[in-house]
């Protein structure tokens, strides 16, 4: 089980900015040292190693290492939706062939809620609309 949340989300969709434009397609590696991710251009001219240490997320949850392949140019896309104050959060389950981005609005009443099946499926997209708990 892979559970990961980041509450900086910011931090994710610039860096996916910064690097869809060089690496189109990347295997995301998670372990209990953090999430990563290493590749080459579509030239093998630049290399782009990123890694984003468990320490940085309020909540890390990687039960076994995991490979995941994401197409980042439909990553960053995805992840316009996300607002630059929004929690992420993304799960996903041992052995399966999806993974689940969550979008949490700390200030408004939305989450949002993203499932990337496998590459030849479509993706399905469901917005809640709910009430946060007030202090």
């Amino acid at each position: 089980m892979l559970e990961l949340r980041l509450v900086q989300g910011s931090l994710l969709k610039k860096v996916l900015e910064a690097i869809k434009d060089l690496v189109t397609d990347a295997n995301f590696d998670c372990a209990s040292t953090g999430f990563s991710l290493q590749a080459m251009d579509s030239s093998h001219v630049a290399l782009v190693a990123l890694l984003l240490r468990s320490e940085g997320f309020e909540h890390f949850r990687c039960d076994r290492n995991i490979s995941m392949g994401m197409n980042l140019t439909s990553m960053a896309k995805m992840l316009k939706c996300a607002g630059n104050d929004d929690i992420i959060t993304i799960k996903a389950d041992d052995g399966g062939d999806s993974v689940t981005f969550m979008f949490e609005s700390p200030s408004k009443f939305l989450l949002s809620l993203f499932v990337c099946p496998a590459a030849n499926e479509i993706a399905v997209v469901v917005i809640v609309v709910a009430r946060c708990a007030e202090e």
